[in-house]
């Protein structure tokens, strides 16, 4: 097969990739809309998450009872949905702080698929640069934006490692533990397995594996397999 051939392979494949990231970005507008927030959906998000989307006006007393009853301060609760056009004002301006509640909705629609609240910020540019901001937006905009949602208290925590890579933590501890506890294990060398976890934090190796996949899925680590030492992760940001 010819460089040509491949490198036409490659452009396809990369273009299907977008275009498959355009539609998941869709379906999660779709789900956000606020036909589908029901008062049960409103309560599996303060609990599970500890957010309120207060997007239906009808719902302003379950909104109150539920700030108060998970103690979920005004900064986690958020009034409107957001867009890509919402963002992108005249001119090509990117609007911080819109971008910021932007990248803020859709890691939050997406959590229980991507497992965890502690990411590169390279993963969260791609979840944002879709539709009408390809090719418009920059990486120093979005961390423009998370470096505001972190002075608000609207996010975790917004870290620049040693390596230079930034990481962001949308959510506190109580709500991505495990994660960040296999993260902590993992910090001093670099790398670990399962056995490591198990014994590091007394867990059984169902709950182990599951922990490191999720962290593999959003390319916090990388899964490396061998004969000699079996299947590790590495932790390439620590």
């Amino acid at each position: 097969m010819g460089i040509r051939k491949i490198e036409d392979e490659i452009d396809l494949r990369e273009a299907m990739k977008k275009k498959a990231a355009e539609l998941k970005i869709k379906d999660i507008e779709a789900k956000a809309s606020t036909e589908n927030f029901t008062k049960e959906r409103l309560t599996d998000l303060a609990k599970n998450h500890g957010v309120i989307l207060a997007l239906t006006p009808e719902l302003k007393e379950e909104v109150k009872a539920l700030q108060k009853k998970f103690n979920i301060p005004s900064s986690k609760i958020i009034t409107e949905q957001i867009t890509e056009n919402d963002v992108l004002k005249k001119f090509s301006k990117i609007d911080i702080e819109s971008l910021g509640m932007l990248a803020y909705q859709r890691i939050l629609l997406q959590k229980e698929e991507i497992g965890v609240g502690l990411l590169p910020i390279s993963k969260v540019y791609d979840l944002v640069n879709t539709g009408i901001l390809k090719g418009i937006l920059e990486l120093k905009d979005l961390h423009k934006a998370l470096k505001m949602l972190n002075k608000n208290h609207v996010i975790d925590d917004l870290q620049e490692l040693d390596s230079g890579i930034v990481m962001v933590r949308f959510f506190p501890v109580q709500y991505t533990g495990d994660q960040v506890k296999v993260v902590g294990v993992a910090r001093e060398k670099g790398f670990i397995s399962v056995e490591d976890v198990c014994i590091a934090l007394n867990w059984s190796q169902d709950r182990a594996l599951e922990t490191l996949k999720s962290l593999e899925k959003t390319g916090v680590a990388k899964l490396r397999e061998s004969l000699l030492k079996g299947k590790q992760w590495y932790f390439p940001s620590l």
